[in-house]
């Protein structure tokens, strides 16, 4: 295959890191309790984009399996920070 041939599993990651980028800047910015509104919406955003990576199908291929853990941990690292943040 040619090197500019992205397979769309990969380019789903992508933009799901792209998408997951945007949240965890929300988290940052986050301030407030586990019962405010902004904070089960980037709960629900980010849960959101990890079921979207469990249904990215590896095809067998390492190199995509890869992709998808790595972007799955940090969700979770993400998920992680929005918690401790949480009042």
């Amino acid at each position: 295959g040619s090197p500019e041939f992205t397979p769309p599993s990969i380019k789903k990651i992508i933009h799901v890191l792209e998408k997951v980028q945007y949240l965890e800047q929300e988290v940052e910015e986050f301030v407030g309790k586990k019962t405010d509104k902004a904070y089960w919406l980037l709960e629900e955003m980010l849960t959101k984009e990890l079921l979207e990576l469990d249904s990215v199908e590896t095809g067998g291929q390492d190199s995509v399996r890869q992709a998808r853990k790595e972007a799955v941990c940090k969700i979770q690292a993400i998920l992680e920070k929005l918690e401790k943040k949480g009042l």
